[in-house]
């Protein structure tokens, strides 16, 4: 009976796809930022940004951000690379169809298919929290696809399983249905409280929190509920990947405890560390020009 509930509760981030998927190509999420664009994979309609050219980074928007608030990072990055932003699997204006059922190897390897028809092979994983296990994964599975690593507030599973129960502690969003109700209700009043404890430069707060009001007003869509039950559930063990490794942790952050910093450095041989002691949960955002700094810095040794 779970596993029913737990199928059904996803069918609630993913239902009336075809219509959903419609309206965004046509619709404020379509015009709302220049350079955005909509690539279809066999199940999910990827919302990305592309700008400037040289070797290609690619950024995950880490819910409830969406492409809006990226407009900084690409400025300073276009200089010098080409820069893609892209909106994961039902988060944002990524819609997906009823076929995805947030599975782990599943989304991995929709988002690979993207990531070889979009951004090519050999690019910077510029990936952020969780998304930080698919660049892991894809990387080790289909090496040819990423030329280096430079993950931002990521961990392994088990690090994640740390992180999902500090911010789940009634474990009200681990619970099929009423996880997904739930969290379309909430999601506009959870979003303030999760920039005031996870953003490092607190000046910020307001800006993110707008773009975000805004975004979700136009439907974007934020399946934290679904991605608890399912995507963070699982302990699979992941490949090691043979690509260089920078880990950039923004120390700020309240939604991690202490423990969690840099905790691939415990798990991979060889991972670089940057600390950013005054930033949080997503630095890139935050201070796009001292992330460009550390990342050129890697890449170019």
């Amino acid at each position: 009976m779970t596993g029913l509930l737990t199928r059904l509760g996803a069918r609630i981030d993913t239902w009336g796809a075809a219509a959903r998927m419609a309206r965004l190509r046509t619709g404020w999420p379509a015009t709302a930022t220049p350079q955005v664009q909509f690539h279809r994979t066999a199940k999910v309609q990827y919302r990305y940004l592309e700008a400037g050219s040289g070797q290609t980074i690619v950024f995950t928007c880490d819910p409830p951000m969406t492409i809006e608030v990226y407009g900084p990072l690409v400025e300073a990055f276009g200089a010098h690379f080409r820069v893609i932003v892209v909106e994961l699997p039902a988060m944002g204006f990524s819609a997906a169809t009823s076929d995805y059922a947030f599975g782990f190897r599943e989304t991995h390897d929709d988002l690979a298919a993207f990531l070889r028809n979009v951004a090519g092979e050999r690019s910077i994983f510029a990936f952020s929290c969780a998304a930080g296990l698919a660049a892991l994964d894809i990387a080790g599975r289909m090496p040819e696809l990423a030329s280096h690593l430079t993950l931002l507030q990521a961990g392994g599973t088990e690090a994640f399983a740390v992180w999902k129960a500090g911010r789940d502690p009634r474990g009200l969003l681990a619970k099929p249905l009423l996880g997904q109700l739930a969290m379309a209700h909430m999601a506009p009043r959870r979003m303030p409280q999760w920039y005031r404890l996870s953003v490092g430069r607190k000046e910020q707060i307001p800006h993110f929190c707008a773009c975000a009001e805004r975004s979700f007003t136009h439907g974007a869509m934020w399946s934290l509920a679904s991605a608890y039950q399912i995507y963070l559930d699982r302990r699979d063990e992941l490949p090691r990947p043979q690509q260089p490794i920078l880990s950039i942790w923004g120390a700020a952050d309240r939604s991690h405890t202490a423990g969690n910093a840099h905790s691939l450095a415990r798990l991979y041989d060889g991972v670089r560390t940057v600390t950013f002691d005054d930033l949080g949960h997503t630095p890139e955002l935050e201070a796009p020009d001292q992330v460009l700094t550390a990342i050129l810095g890697f890449v170019r040794s």
